[in-house]
């Protein structure tokens, strides 16, 4: 008969205190961690309230002056009922997203800026929104005005110098809600016909007047100018078809021709025109 194997109970003893020891150890590491989260989250409101004491529940920063001020025509009263902050804030208890939010849900305001003037003043700076355009409807005949972004705007009721901007006309989209931004081609080209008009760094501003855009045609943008000039536009590239539209009428200009209408819709640089 072959001798019985021994049993080794010592190496399994041994396992087994390894286990314990390892479970040990990490039942240590998981209260270590647990005990630090609950010291950092202690410290976190102890500092958060600490700093209140100096900053938002300090009487010496107590809210006094709000200074508004607009680059147009909003009235200060308007933009205070706008802003919505309790007279009796705290400077540093103003949230100012809030503050911009309130602002920037108003159609006329494009950009709000906000900071705080220590000790106890609130300066809130507003970008308003400049029409650059106008569209209306022929069925319902309502006008709107549109910034450089395309945002719907109705024109106030006692101002009439939005009258001299340039009119779209030949819709076939639904009307805009007020504050919406209008994504139809055909007025985004004029809105970039109209952006490298003002481009400072073209300088055509002075040399180019548009009175009227006719969106009636799909392939093409009719424009008259205030100069008795009519000027049909690709749907495309309205940049360089600005350009050239000017560099004609600069030549029609030095050889004393009268032109009637400019075709800017071939490729090339060929240009048509017809004469008075």
């Amino acid at each position: 008969m072959p001798p019985k194997k021994r049993k080794k109970r010592k190496s399994y003893s041994k396992t087994k205190a390894s286990k314990n020891l390892a479970a040990r150890r990490g039942s240590l590491v998981l209260v270590s961690i647990v005990s630090a989260v609950i010291l950092l989250v202690a410290l976190y409101y102890l500092f958060a309230y600490t700093g209140s004491l100096f900053f938002s529940r300090n009487p010496a920063f107590e809210l006094k002056t709000i200074e508004l001020t607009t680059d147009g025509r909003l009235s200060t009263s308007e933009l205070k009922r706008w802003v919505g902050i309790d007279p009796n804030a705290n400077l540093f208890a103003i949230d100012f997203a809030e503050v911009r939010a309130n602002l920037l849900s108003k159609p006329q305001i494009e950009e709000v800026f906000i900071q705080r003037k220590l000790p106890s003043t609130l300066v809130v700076r507003v970008v308003e929104r400049e029409a650059v355009v106008r569209i209306q409807f022929r069925r319902s005949g309502f006008l709107y005005l549109l910034d450089r972004h395309g945002i719907a705007m109705r024109p106030p009721p006692t101002r009439s110098s939005e009258q001299a901007l340039p009119l779209i006309e030949g819709l076939k989209m639904k009307e805009p809600r007020v504050g919406e931004q209008v994504v139809d081609p055909g007025i985004q080209y004029v809105l970039e016909l109209l952006a490298a008009r003002d481009d400072p760094a073209l300088r055509l501003r002075s040399q180019v007047h548009f009175e009227k855009f006719d969106l009636h045609y799909p392939d093409f943008i009719t424009a008259q100018l205030t100069e008795g000039v009519s000027a049909r536009f690709p749907r495309h590239s309205a940049r360089e078809k600005l350009i050239r539209l000017v560099a004609t009428l600069q030549t029609a200009k030095e050889t004393g021709e009268r032109v009637k209408t400019v075709d800017l819709t071939p490729d090339g640089r060929n240009v048509s025109t017809t004469p008075y």
